[in-house]
């Protein structure tokens, strides 16, 4: 299956993100969109008429059985059985982030995976932002080490919705759940963080240490025109700033920060990496592609220059083309579990008030 030209595709849930998966794998040549799932059939309905999905299956087995490869796109909570479900099915999974709810969980995909690759299965996590040309390069570069020993690391990622509603209001379906914990979100930290995470560290390195203070505010209702803690009996209880310090494997420190109350900014990620012989900065507000950099005789003249990189497959693209080839690209889903570990560590030093927490094993 894995060098066979035509790769038979089902989609697990069928909510939001799950037309990014859909619309990018439709590019993708030997592509067969054959069946998709919900727990809402009628939204499953309408999206398998949208992108043009043979079936609709109420069992999950039965969607198993029709596909070589799943695209999970539901919450959070159930990403680890249902990705451990598919690949002991031997099917080829690109999973939604983040891998899990718990490190303890996470660990146990890790395991599956690992098992699922000694059986030429696929598996990857849908870090996205590797989708930027400027990543790898920056990666490349910290690695080479033209940038000397690493000092200092500042990333972030910015979102506005809970004070412009540019993406819909926060009490519409796609996003009032990840608002609440109770319907298995893990905050701004999960849900983006994680993104932020691995974009770090995938250039600067690992860390072995990380503090974190997590926020929640008020949510305000125009209907009630006041400032609420819950909306209609459900408890908006999941963080939505997260403040994080790092220590990294490399003796660099960092800083990054997550909010979903960056009024201004509709969807910001960026990153600075400096070294004790140049720096790096990513900003893929202004472009995927380019990096900056301050290197040779311009850290002395203390200039940047702009660098053009060739743009990279998309993580649909090295997916299809991992499963063609059965070499797995990254990020898969041990790296997943390893940024469940950032995670954990967060979210133990946010109930010590921002003490800094080792990290515990992923594997």
């Amino acid at each position: 299956m894995a060098k066979s030209n035509k790769i038979r595709l089902g989609v697990l849930g069928t909510g939001g993100m799950a037309n990014l998966h859909a619309m990018e794998f439709k590019k993708i040549r030997g592509v067969e969109f054959v069946g998709c799932m919900d727990v809402n059939h009628e939204r499953a309905k309408t999206y398998a008429q949208t992108h043009g999905f043979k079936h609709v299956f109420s069992d999950p087995d039965d969607l198993l059985d029709a596909v070589d490869a799943l695209s999970i796109v539901t919450p959070d909570k159930f990403h680890v059985e249902q990705a451990t479900r598919a690949m002991k099915a031997g099917k080829h999974i690109l999973c939604e982030k983040p891998l899990a709810l718990t490190l303890a969980d996470a660990k146990k995909a890790a395991k599956a995976a690992a098992k699922a690759s000694d059986q030429g299965i696929i598996h990857m996590i849908n870090f996205s932002y590797r989708n930027s040309a400027a990543f790898h390069a920056a990666a490349k570069l910290v690695a080479s080490g033209k940038l000397g020993e690493i000092r200092h690391v500042r990333g972030r990622y910015l979102q506005s919705w809970l004070s412009s509603g540019n993406w819909g209001h926060w009490t519409g379906e796609a996003w009032l759940w990840r608002l609440q914990t109770a319907a298995g979100s893990g905050g701004v930290l999960g849900d983006i963080g994680c993104h932020l995470l691995d974009f770090i560290t995938g250039v600067a390195g690992d860390v072995d240490k990380l503090g974190c203070r997590l926020h929640t505010f008020l949510k305000f209702d125009p209907n009630e025109k006041a400032y609420i803690a819950k909306y209609r009996g459900k408890k908006l209880d999941a963080n939505d700033t997260a403040m994080i310090e790092m220590s990294f494997v490399n003796g660099a420190v960092g800083q990054a920060n997550t909010t979903r109350w960056a009024t201004g900014y509709a969807n910001s990620v960026a990153l600075e990496v400096h070294g004790t012989d140049g720096a790096l900065a990513i900003d893929l507000d202004t472009d995927y592609n380019h990096l900056r950099v301050c290197l040779g005789r311009d850290v002395k003249k203390v200039q940047w220059k702009t660098r053009a990189i060739k743009a990279t497959p998309t993580i649909y693209q090295r997916f299809i083309r991992s499963i063609r080839t059965g070499k797995n690209d990254q990020p898969d889903l041990v790296r997943g579990a390893q940024i469940q570990a950032y995670l954990d560590a967060c979210e133990r030093s946010a109930k010590e008030d921002g003490k800094m927490m080792r990290i515990k094993a992923w594997r």
